[in-house]
């Protein structure tokens, strides 16, 4: 007896599959249609044409009576003296309010795609309590993410990678019926936290210390990036930092090719009140990098913070320029400052120039302007370098320590 109901019950989910397959298919015929009908329409040219001088009046006052208020406004200050002497004060009152009514109109909000399940997966869930997920209840689901991933600054193969990852992770997963949309975005989030949670950065401060204590000082920390980046601002935020741990510091303003740019790194040391080392623009940068630490070494300063140029990663000359500093200068770190908001160009820059010196820790800014950090999911997802800081604005307090959760909170809010 039991054996025949449970016939009878995958009889009738299979008859639920079967039915709602056909639905969709029914939809997409429908669609298909429509767009063929379109073509159809009678061309707006070739009825005016036919249309009476009295149907062309009457055309015209429809018209008319449907622009705005606002258009009507501008139209009759645009007559100037035709009728009746235009009054200025009114007509701007009721300009004003006009825009005020149209800014105030609820928008519609951003929908966010979620888990949709079949009929027979509801029905399951319902009888059993617990579903096994199917690729067409969460492919709405995983577009939404994808779209999410790409409009955060992830690089679009990592992007892809992730959710084919993904789908193959959730499909096939069983969970209560009635927690789905809390455990898929779960297993949503998990997964992207073990990706961008899996290498620690190095920690200067500590490293300073310790060389400090060994007496092989000063530490030295070499700066690299595009321009643009806010490479020398974020170096004089890490100047601020060792500061306030207690260590002596000391500017090298080795960037002699941007115009103004070894005048920026001594503002910065002036309102730091510590020292800078320059010398003229088109000098051999690791010279100057050189007389700084040799500076250090002389006054028993603890820290050089080294500036580069910054150009292009495609750039050759550049490249054997930093190739040349980092020999002769023998940096304990050399980071590189690159945008948060800079997209797949970023993911570019950070492995030309990790090939030609080795990154050892990296520092994302800008992360105040509406960026939610998907850069940092590209980075770690291609390679082993770790994020070190983010930049989260001008003043030199406004660095903050790596944190995963900022990421996927971003991204995958967890509601």
């Amino acid at each position: 007896m039991f054996e025949g109901l449970k016939k009878k019950f995958s009889n009738f989910i299979d008859n639920i599959t079967k039915k709602e397959n056909e639905e969709v298919k029914e939809e997409a015929k429908e669609g298909k249609a429509e767009e063929r009908e379109e073509p159809a329409q009678a061309a707006p040219a070739q009825e005016q044409e036919k249309m009476s001088d009295i149907e062309k009046e009457e055309k015209a006052e429809e018209i008319e009576e449907e622009e705005s208020d606002e258009a009507q406004y501008e139209r009759q200050m645009a007559k100037g003296s035709e009728g009746e002497e235009a009054k200025p004060e009114a007509q701007e009152q009721e300009h004003e309010q006009v825009r005020q009514g149209r800014d105030s109109a609820p928008k519609p909000q951003e929908e966010r795609k979620g888990i949709r399940l079949s009929a027979a997966t509801r029905i399951k869930g319902f009888i059993f309590g617990q579903v096994e997920i199917k690729e067409k209840d969460v492919s709405s689901f995983l577009e939404g993410l994808r779209m999410d991933l790409l409009q955060s600054d992830v690089n679009y193969d990592v992007a892809e990678r992730m959710v084919g990852n993904l789908s193959r992770e959730l499909v096939g997963m069983k969970v209560n019926s009635r927690d789905i949309e809390r455990e898929v975005r779960s297993s949503v989030r998990s997964s992207i936290l073990r990706t961008i949670a899996k290498k620690e950065g190095s920690d200067m401060v500590s490293m300073a210390r310790e060389k400090k204590h060994k007496g092989e000082m000063p530490f030295r920390i070499l700066f690299l990036g595009p321009n643009g980046a806010g490479k020398t601002t974020t170096m004089a935020k890490v100047a601020r930092m060792l500061l306030d741990n207690g260590f002596s510091c000391v500017m090298s303003a080795s960037d002699t090719f941007r115009a103004a740019a070894m005048e920026q790194t001594a503002i910065h040391a002036q309102r730091l009140g510590i020292s800078v080392i320059k010398g003229a623009y088109g000098a051999d940068p690791a010279s100057i990098a050189f007389d700084a630490i040799a500076h250090a070494k002389a006054h028993g300063i603890d820290v050089v913070l080294m500036d580069s140029a910054g150009r292009q990663e495609t750039n050759r000359s550049l490249i054997e320029e930093l190739k040349k500093m980092a020999r002769v200068t023998m940096p304990d770190m050399k980071i590189f400052v690159g945008e948060g908001i800079a997209g797949n160009a970023l993911l570019n820059q950070v492995k030309a120039i990790n090939e030609a010196v080795r990154i050892d820790g990296i520092i994302l800014t800008k992360l105040d302007v509406d960026a939610k950090g998907g850069n940092t999911i590209s980075i770690l997802s291609d390679t082993t370098i770790p994020i070190l800081f983010f930049g989260m604005g001008e003043k030199y307090s406004d660095l903050m320590a790596y944190d995963p959760e900022f990421i996927i909170n971003n991204i995958v809010p967890d509601n």
